[in-house]
């Protein structure tokens, strides 16, 4: 009779365990006293899939990125010192060792954008000499070099530097100054004197820029009109563009006159 009790308990409990769908454990022993004791232990059911390590990985994580990067633009190189010297030489030195092209070339421009003649005549690979002419004291120049690889690279950059002039000097010496009217002044030379692309320049004492411009040159005088010419003023003129016989550079002559 006690065995048909325990054993409908039992098959109970394990009804109710199926029902529930957690797994009970159901064991039965005789106790010292005759008694039969049922212990009936419940464990928790795991979700599915919880021993499973979770997929952190998005879909979009598993492509792989296109490569967007560009090629760099090549970089020029860098310059040092930009020198120029009164016998018409510009001297460009570059901080590193440099390649050139066959397409070297240098170009000379004013402020106003006007281009002065030159030419490369030495050059190494950590120093370019250009030769030029007609070049103004105390004014700006910008000098471009083309044909010269940029760093690392097989690609041709433009180099740009702006400097300022000393001035180049020629041999030509002026003699006499003469006044004649009331707007123009005569400047002889004491030499045969030759020019190119010849330009005046001309101040007063205070510094000011005058209107002013070459209305004759000869070999042997440069004859300038100054508008609006003062008696009793100072004026500074400097001729550019001009050279003697055994020159090969143009330069420039300055000559002060007060008129009287």
């Amino acid at each position: 009779m006690k065995r048909n009790y325990v054993k409908g308990l039992i098959a109970g409990a394990m009804a109710l365990s199926l029902a529930a769908g957690t797994p009970v454990p159901v064991s039965a022993h005789q106790a010292g006293s005759g008694n039969l004791e049922i212990s009936v232990e419940a464990k928790e059911k795991k979700p599915e899939g919880a021993n499973k390590p979770q997929d952190t990985k998005k879909p979009e994580d598993s492509k792989k990125p296109e490569d967007t990067k560009k090629p760099g633009k090549a970089k020029a190189q860098e310059v040092g010192k930009v020198t120029c010297t009164s016998a018409g030489k510009v001297n460009i030195s570059f901080k590193q060792k440099v390649t050139y092209t066959d397409a070297l070339k240098a170009v000379i421009t004013d402020e106003a954008g006007t281009e002065i003649p030159c030419k490369i005549t030495k050059k190494n690979k950590s120093l370019l000499t250009v030769s030029v002419s007609g070049l103004v004291k105390g004014q700006k120049y910008t000098i471009s070099i083309e044909g010269i690889l940029g760093k690392e690279s097989s690609e041709a950059v433009v180099i740009k530097k702006e400097f300022t002039a000393k001035g180049m000097k020629t041999k030509c010496k002026v003699g006499n100054a003469t006044v004649e009217g009331k707007k123009f002044v005569v400047l002889k030379m004491k030499s045969a004197a030759y020019y190119k692309d010849a330009t005046v320049e001309v101040k007063d004492s205070k510094g000011n820029a005058c209107d002013a411009k070459i209305v004759k040159k000869a070999k042997g005088s440069v004859k300038v009109q100054i508008t609006g010419m003062k008696k009793g003023e100072t004026y500074t003129i400097t001729i550019n563009g001009i050279r003697t016989k055994k020159e090969k550079n143009y330069g420039s002559i300055t000559r002060t006159v007060t008129v009287k």
